[in-house]
């Protein structure tokens, strides 16, 4: 992948990231009861970067969807800074252009997304 093209994704992903964090507080304001709550205080006085570690054991993720993408996104974050960005997990393949561009957060390629359906 082209240092350019990677740029690119590098500064969509980390305005998605901003984002959902943002949605991710406001859904869980939304929530609004004791554990939300404490959660909110916690994420809101803790770097950014940890909110996935800490929320992962205090809530049931299919009830926050934006905290499913946030894993999502910061995943693909980590794998630009390791060097595996576009590389699907499975299989390390790399990942078609098409579903990069769809998705800058697509971790599998679509031989590995046909396996799992």
């Amino acid at each position: 992948m082209n240092e350019n093209l990677k740029n690119h994704y590098q500064v969509k992903l980390q305005t998605e990231l901003d984002q959902i964090r943002h949605e991710f507080l406001a859904d869980l304001k939304q929530a609004s009861n004791h554990a939300t709550e404490a959660l909110i205080d916690t994420l809101q006085s803790s770097p950014p970067h940890e909110w996935v570690d800490i929320a992962t054991d205090r809530i049931c993720p299919g009830q926050f969807p934006n905290f499913e993408r946030l894993v999502k996104v910061e995943a693909a974050i980590c794998q630009m800074d390791i060097g595996q960005f576009g590389y699907c997990c499975d299989c390390e393949k790399k990942i078609e252009d098409t579903l990069l561009a769809a998705d800058p957060a697509a971790q599998r390629c679509l031989e590995c997304l046909a396996k799992q359906k």
